[in-house]
């Protein structure tokens, strides 16, 4: 075999292995406690905005740090720390549904460093229906 061919195979092999990573890291979604159970692994959580518990945001004190509570898909309640340097997430209080990835900490509370939102369509469907 040649140099160039080994060389390929390699670079092949690599980008193989990239791919194989990146799609089976962190896909799947689990419960807030799931995440309990697997305190060091980083996870995916999806739910629900909780309106009723609010949102604490003092950018005197922090201004990278937005503490809020979260509905699971199983219903559990927690308290999210979100940590990140946009500051807090603008549409938050009127998102339908959050996407959270981090870690659960030792203070008995899940420690996001990335959030997704969905927010409510601006657009109903009757203004959408032909007539």
């Amino acid at each position: 075999m040649k140099k160039t061919e080994i060389i390929l195979i390699i670079i092949l092999a690599v980008v193989a292995g990239i791919i194989v990573v990146t799609f089976t890291s962190s896909n799947e979604s689990v419960s807030f406690s799931e995440a309990k159970n697997r305190p060091e692994e980083r996870v995916k959580i999806i739910g629900m905005f909780d309106k009723a518990g609010g949102v604490e945001y003092d950018p005197t004190q922090n201004p990278n740090r937005t503490v809020f509570f979260v509905l699971d898909k199983s219903g559990d309640k927690q308290k999210v720390e979100l940590i990140q340097k946009d500051g807090k997430p603008m549409g938050l209080e009127q998102s339908e549904s959050v996407t959270l990835e981090g870690k659960w900490g030792s203070d008995n509370m899940f420690h996001a460093d990335f959030v997704l939102m969905k927010c409510p369509s601006k657009y109903n469907e009757q203004q959408h229906s032909l007539k």
